[in-house]
This record gives C-alpha cells, structure tokens and sequence, in this order.
C-alpha cells in the first residue's frame, strides 16, 4: 500500500496544484479575517477529503486500474490506499491550520480542536458516503455528489457560525451530544463504507 500512497501523492502533485493554490488562500484569509477560520478550515477538510475522488478519476483516465490488477496488488489493496490517503489530507490539512491559528492569534486551542474535529468527522462523513457511489456509477456521476456536499459544508459551517454566538442552554446542550456522537457515527460509516467499497470494487472486471 505505502507504493500506491506515494503513486497518489505524486500525482497531487503534479495534477492538483489548482486544489493547493485554493487552500493557500483561504488559510491566507482565515490568518487575516478571524471570521474566516470555521468555514475555511471546514472547506479545506472537505477539499482534502474530495481528493481522493479526484485522483480516482485520472486513474481511470490513464488506465491505471488495468495497470495496477497486473501489479502484485489486490483490489483491497487499491480501495484502502484512497481511504487511507483521505485521512492522511486531513491531518495535514489540520496540522497547517493549527500553526495558522496560533499564528494569527485564535481566541482558544480548545475552540479550533472542536472545529477541527467537527470538520474532520463530516469530512470523512461525506467520503464515506460518496466513495462507493463513485466506485459504482463512475467518477463523473459520483464528482456531483461532491459538489452538492461542498454547498452542504459551506451551510453547515455557517450554521455552525451562527449557533456559537447564541447562549441558549439547548445549543449548549446540542454541541455537547455532537461532540460525542458525531465522531463515534463518522468512524461507524467510515468503516461500512471501506467495506462497501472494496466489495463494490471486488465485483468490477478490468478490460
């Protein structure tokens, strides 16, 4: 798996500049405009988490997957590095942001490892839930999933915005059974849906 790793981290390299220039503003933005920081962190978790969708559609482009069932690699094998690659973008989505955000002066540590937390389980929420579909339709039909789910990200991180203003026990309260339940329900669909995938594309015949 680590050589499929490294295959997809040069090809981000070369293919996803465009993606790297995006987050390299709004992190710009967020260290300028304090308002920025929830929702850009939450569309960078989102963007990075897309990626491997991406990646997967310059796979099939190329014919890397005919490629690659030559190659000493299993299927599973070629479905996890994605899942994998997914997490690994994140966290290092999160790392730069955390530096970004002592830099610019964020108000607490606390309040950014709660953003980034809930930004990296809806992250991988939305993988999980796009991936299979995308391994089932094809790339182009599935890549309409991820752009309704950026709109879903942007709505979420404002209402987000919005609600941590207000001093209302039951948004308190609502925070306080997110924290919790939200990433427990995020690891739960993270694993069916790697299961989901590998079977989906277990069943596919190379030509």
């Amino acid at each position: 798996m680590k050589a499929l790793l490294l295959k997809d981290f040069y090809m981000m390299k070369k293919y996803c500049r465009s993606y790297l220039l995006v987050m390299i503003i709004f992190a710009g933005l967020s260290v300028f405009d304090p308002t920025w920081r929830t929702s850009s962190l939450s569309l960078l978790c989102l963007m990075a988490a897309m990626m491997p969708v991406t990646l997967l559609a310059y796979d099939e482009r190329s014919h890397w997957n005919e490629y690659c069932a030559a190659l000493p690699y299993g299927k599973e094998a070629f479905v996890s590095s994605k899942y994998v690659l997914c997490l690994i973008n994140q966290l290092a989505v999160m790392a730069v942001f955390g530096v970004l955000w002592s830099i610019s002066g964020g108000n607490s540590m606390n309040e950014f490892f709660m953003t980034a937390s809930v930004g990296f389980c809806c992250s991988c929420f939305s993988m999980a839930v796009i991936f299979p579909f995308v391994l089932w339709l094809g790339v182009e039909k599935g890549r309409v999933l991820y752009y309704v789910f950026i709109v879903i990200g942007f709505g979420a991180s404002a209402l987000l915005k919005s609600f941590s203003v207000s001093e209302s026990i039951d948004i308190k309260t609502f925070f306080d059974i997110l924290t919790v339940a939200l990433p427990v329900l995020s690891v739960l669909v993270y694993i069916v849906s790697w299961v989901i995938s590998v079977i989906i594309y277990g069943k596919r015949e190379m030509r």
